[in-house]
């Protein structure tokens, strides 16, 4: 697979969304916009398929053959360890998370298997391959059963795959055994994000409120814990909470977005617009904040505006109906 066969792919990504941009409500060049994002995605898809392929015969040949090939992951691939710990599972934050430097320094380097597991569990992670990658995070306990980081990874990953109860025993195991803040407030923010999918709001505020007490910077926790007040009708403290994760990120659409609900829960209904229409500004095709924003220019009497929004929101719940039944 050529290099030039991805840039072609991604260039051909382009031209959609320029084509997209144009074409208005004309149905007919919208259809065959999204024909063209499928058939770009089964290209891809397909490039995922030959990937793990590859590595599979790689596999066998090292077994069968005896030897042990060096692993070269792309950096990209090493990263996305730092990204999927700081993932907000709480209302799914759509932004670059903060960096947790941590590493996995503590494998043995004579072990060229166990790396390999970890580092592919780490690549399926990013890929959004949970089932495989507890599998690899798995096979990396068995050969090292008292290496946290492995148990810290396959917590996390139960987690993002919905598996609480296996992610809880990974999770507090590793609590127990560590004493390290910066471990310790990763495992506080996955339990919590645990906790609020379940809607046991009380006890994920409690988590998210013991990983800022480790780390004050950790901004995602920070978010989840503005997410979780509003669920418990703590608006005060949403606002204040959603008001300092701002300031990291500036052009995060869904922090202005429950700014503005908190708000309006407040009856503070002028920053509420402010925030609202920021919102819009950032995310033009979210057809929620479409909504919450015809609410607001209803309770201010505006009704001509309220209804604008309210057109301009159900059509875009059409157009993604219409994307999703594709």
């Amino acid at each position: 697979m050529k290099e030039n066969d991805f840039v072609q792919i991604f260039h051909d990504l382009d031209c959609v969304e320029q084509e997209l941009r144009t074409v208005g409500d004309n149905q007919e060049k919208r259809q065959k916009c999204y024909e063209r994002l499928l058939e770009l995605r089964r290209r891809m898809d397909r490039y995922v398929e030959y990937w793990l392929q590859f590595e599979e015969r790689i596999n066998e040949m090292q077994d069968k053959y005896d030897f042990s090939l060096p692993d070269e992951l792309p950096e990209s691939f090493l990263q996305a360890f730092d990204t999927v710990f700081t993932e907000p599972e709480v209302h799914q934050l759509q932004t670059e998370a903060a960096k947790r430097e941590i590493k996995p320094v503590f494998l043995k380097e004579d072990n060229e298997t166990c790396i390999r597991s970890f580092r592919r569990g780490l690549g399926f992670m990013e890929l959004a391959m949970l089932d495989e990658a507890i599998r690899e995070f798995q096979q990396v306990i068995r050969q090292e059963p008292d290496l946290l980081l492995a148990h810290l990874c396959l917590g996390v990953a139960y987690a993002e795959r919905g598996l609480a109860d296996e992610a809880m025993r990974e999770l507090r195991l590793v609590q127990a055994l560590t004493d390290d803040p910066q471990t310790v407030a990763i495992v506080h923010n996955t339990l919590g994000n645990i906790y609020a999918d379940q809607e046991e709001y009380e006890l994920a505020f409690k988590e998210f409120s013991q990983v800022l007490a480790l780390d004050p910077e950790f901004a995602v926790a920070l978010f989840n814990l503005g997410a979780v007040c509003y669920n418990l009708k703590l608006y005060e403290q949403s606002v204040e909470a959603f008001e300092q994760v701002k300031e990291k990120f500036p052009r995060d659409w869904e922090i202005y977005f429950y700014l503005g609900k908190s708000y309006r829960k407040l009856k503070n209904n002028q920053d509420a617009l402010v925030n609202f229409l920021k919102a819009a500004y950032l995310a033009p095709q979210e057809p929620f904040v479409a909504f919450e924003l015809g609410l607001l220019y209803e309770d201010l009497g505006e009704t001509r505006r309220a209804l604008e929004c309210y057109y301009r929101a159900r059509k875009l719940y059409q157009e993604q109906e219409e994307k999703e039944q594709l």
